[in-house]
């Protein structure tokens, strides 16, 4: 019987994602899953979840949960490691600090002084859990989601002896999305793509042997295209190839954009701190579940993730190859980047492991691309392991939109900041060099203080936000792998003919074999409607929402709307805003003018999905007087 352990199981979402992927393999309905995760709280809830899963879909695996990290990894044949260290109040440091410095980011989890910092403080957890591996699980395989994925996995590669490899969807999770611009089914195309983590590029992409890139560069030109994409597309006229992770995160890996100021962040839809507003959904989103899981409603649908773990496990314990992308030690993989980088690349698996098949050389402006955050990851890991604290000095110095805004001084003074606000979170950096440092004295951090300065700005932002919504959907697009907001659905005809602006919300709408109805959703912070909470996940699908709200005056206001991913809004029966693109949800995205009417005004919104989750929030400021 296989024996699967999630560490970080507290990640209800995920592990909840991985279970049903797992389960819904036949070879794997008795296998035994053990949950491990040091909060209690968050490891009852993501038990419960999973042995819903397991409820729908018919499997009778053996459910474990545990604090024990030993007792989690004993006799396991696969390892599934989703932890993040330090959780949202670190998160905050990583942002707070290096903004006192001048710096703003999106996401900070990759590269960067965030990125870096979170590599650091993860390196005791990792490094320990892969030693307790070699002694309870010798021969099991990692399979590691925690980012930073190429930091991480230089910690696992470099420190232990175990088979591993890193885990990202956004290579299939892109092409699928690249794709729906050509309107092709990505299941008959082909494709090579090769890099480091979210920094890996399509180097080919065919139909039946004709190059696909003409008609890639062809789709930008329209408005609703580029407009998905912005930073992604720019990076694409540039280099002349497409990367594999989103806009927001490219964003903050060069220096080309944020650093050149408001202007720039605004027309290219630059979100910043959108990481930090994902973990505050993701707060709110498991006070959703944790009512779930504790009732005793069941899973009424479970859908297949784009995560590569189940396939991998089902490679390796049936002998059935799958060809998946994998974060493996390069080893000559790629020619022309540094044999000891962790690179991202095709890799077969089986009954005798994970093989990156060889790529050879990257263009030069791409390997120009990765190589300062290569040699970042190489600093890290030199400074975990030598506790160098010149190597995180210099770490920080070599990404690019840091030294786009710093000088060396002040990025040592940011760093020796942050290495007081962890303390003795960090590996300890105690080797003696002759780089000095700032020479000036931190003390750590109350993380709990800056969370509740947090808190109470988002509370305080909250209240122009429409909080009461009934919602309905999802309803999956016709075509494979493609949506967009001009699609219809039987929601979208009785809308049109009621003329009011109103809908009908006793309606009820069969799709897919299931009947869909409206259902009441409260707004989480900042106003987000998060769907797939409420509706279920989807992707490649429509959804709606639908709100009363009252004005004691008629006035002219400036209403704002965050998505992901497309948005359409109708006030009173007129549509007021429309916007296809592929995005995160960012509060106050779009902003644009409308008229309320005294007394009640109906808005109307229909929102599309590509990948991954889904939702929207508008905000209607509150009357003056």
């Amino acid at each position: 019987m296989t024996k699967i352990a999630m560490i970080g199981a507290g990640s209800v979402v995920f592990s909840r994602n991985l279970t049903g992927d797992i389960l819904g393999m036949p070879e794997f309905k008795d296998a035994t899953l053990t949950y491990m995760d040091i909060d209690k709280e968050r490891l009852e809830v993501a038990g419960k979840l999973c042995r819903k899963v397991a409820d729908a879909l018919g499997a009778k695996p053996r459910i474990e949960t545990t604090m024990d990290r030993a007792k989690a990894l004993k006799g396991a044949d696969f390892v599934i490691n989703m932890v993040q260290i330090g959780g949202f109040n670190s998160t905050l440091i990583d942002f707070e600090i290096p903004r006192k410095h001048g710096l703003n980011f999106t996401i900070a989890d990759t590269t960067g002084p965030g990125g870096l910092f979170r590599a650091l403080r993860t390196y005791p957890m990792l490094s320990g859990m892969c030693q307790d591996m070699e002694k309870l699980c010798p021969q099991a395989v990692l399979l590691n989601y925690s980012n930073p994925m190429s930091m991480n996995m230089q910690t696992v590669f470099r420190t232990s002896s175990i088979r591993a490899v890193g885990l990202c969807h956004s290579v299939q999770g892109t092409f699928d999305g690249l794709m729906s611009y050509l309107s092709e089914d990505p299941a008959k195309m082909t494709f090579i793509c090769a890099g480091i983590n979210h920094m890996a590029f399509y180097l080919l992409m065919e139909k039946d042997g004709a190059d696909l890139y003409p008609r890639l560069f062809k789709a930008m030109e329209d408005p609703k295209v580029y407009n998905s994409n912005k930073v992604r597309f720019e990076l694409m006229k540039r280099l002349g190839h497409f990367v594999t992770e989103s806009s927001e995160h490219n964003a903050e890996y060069c220096g080309w954009f944020i650093p050149h100021g408001k202007e720039v962040i605004s027309k290219l839809d630059i979100p910043i701190d959108e990481y930090l507003r994902r973990c505050d959904g993701i707060v709110d989103e498991f006070e959703r579940l944790k009512t779930f899981a504790r009732s005793k409603d069941p899973v009424k649908e479970v859908h297949r993730s784009h995560e590569y773990g189940s396939t991998i496990i089902h490679s390796m314990v049936t002998g059935k190859p799958a060809v998946i992308y994998g974060n493996l030690v390069n080893g000559g993989t790629i020619s022309n980047l540094p044999r000891t980088a962790i690179v991202e690349a095709p890799t077969l698996v089986d009954r005798t492991g994970l093989h990156h098949a060889q790529v050879g050389e990257l263009p030069p402006q791409l390997v120009g691309y990765m190589q300062p955050h290569i040699t970042q990851h190489e600093l890290f890991i030199r400074a975990a392991m030598e506790g160098r604290r010149d190597h995180v000095y210099q770490a920080c110095m070599f990404d690019p939109l840091t030294a786009a805004k710093l000088r060396p001084d002040q990025i040592v003074e940011m760093c020796d900041e942050m290495i007081a606000a962890y303390g003795d979170e960090l590996p300890p950096l105690k080797a003696k060099t002759l780089v000095p440092t700032s020479g000036k004295k931190f003390k750590k951090i109350d993380a709990q203080v800056l969370r509740d300065s947090w808190d109470k700005a988002q509370g305080t932002a909250d209240a122009d936000y429409v909080q009461d919504w009934h919602v309905i959907g999802p309803f999956k697009s016709p075509k494979a792998n493609e949506v967009t907001l001009d699609m219809a659905t039987p929601v979208d005809a009785d809308f049109v003919k009621r003329g009011d602006g109103s809908v009908d919300l006793k309606a009820s709408y069969k799709t897919g074999g299931i009947a869909r109805g409206w259902q009441p959703a409260k707004a989480a912070k900042r106003g987000q409607i998060s769907l797939d909470s409420h509706l279920g996940p989807c992707e490649w699908c429509l959804a709606y929402g639908y709100a009363e709200v009252e004005s004691v005056h008629a006035r002219e206001v400036e209403m704002s709307c965050g998505s992901d991913d497309g948005i359409r809004i109708w006030l009173n029966g007129k549509q007021v805003h429309d916007h296809e693109i592929g995005r995160g949800y960012n509060p106050g995205a779009d902003k644009f003018t409308v008229q309320l009417k005294a007394g009640t005004n109906r808005v109307f919104v229909k929102v599309d999905n590509y990948t991954a989750g889904y939702g929207f929030g508008v905000g209607l400021p509150k009357a003056n007087f």
